[in-house]
């Protein structure tokens, strides 16, 4: 599985939506989208669910967050790649 990484914890709203939308419309089954985060996006999750992506948070600390987004079909290939040990 390809890593896309993508920092967008500069950015004010709705810039981090629109960033990461925009991103998803061009990532392939093969591939993840890593997002760090200042906070966590929840009007983004409902959209994620609807569009048929999955997602994993970890949570470092308050204001940083990395946010792993890739299709719901490559749950078996993302978690073979990654030991996030929740």
């Amino acid at each position: 599985m390809d890593i896309i990484t993508l920092d967008v914890s500069e950015l004010a709203p709705p810039e981090p939506m629109t960033l990461i939308l925009s991103h998803l419309a061009q990532l392939s089954s093969q591939q993840c989208l890593q997002v760090k985060h200042r906070r966590q996006p929840y009007p983004l999750y409902e959209k994620l669910n609807s569009a048929g992506f999955a997602y994993h948070c970890v949570v470092h600390s308050q204001d940083d967050i990395t946010l792993y987004i890739y299709h719901s079909t490559a749950q078996q290939a993302f978690e073979s790649v990654f030991d996030l040990g929740e």
